[in-house]
């Protein structure tokens, strides 16, 4: 029974990842403007990832010091890109 449910789980899940990347192709074709189509974009490849994370790799059970060890590193290199963006930003500025 127990296995039942997990297919009918991992089921949904699956539907709900390929909602998630029909809504990516679409805002694709939206023709929105850059800014708002990235961060679109970003904001739906994080959900997936989040989901991935918690159901396939049954994080969502698991203690928060676990969670936490998968996370940091995670957000890790998007800290480091908002940095960079930042940086390229002021320097920029006219002075």
């Amino acid at each position: 029974m127990a296995a039942h449910a997990n297919r009918k789980q991992y089921l949904q899940i699956f539907g709900i990842l390929a909602v998630l990347t029909a809504l990516e192709i679409a805002a694709v074709y939206m023709h929105l403007e850059k800014h708002t189509l990235v961060s679109a974009l970003i904001a739906l490849a994080v959900t997936k990832a989040a989901i991935v994370g918690l159901f396939y790799m049954h994080l969502k059970s698991e203690t928060k010091i676990l969670k936490a060890s998968v996370a940091i590193p995670i957000s890790l290199p998007a800290i480091y890109a908002l940095v960079l963006i930042a940086e390229g930003a002021w320097r920029r500025l006219p002075w």
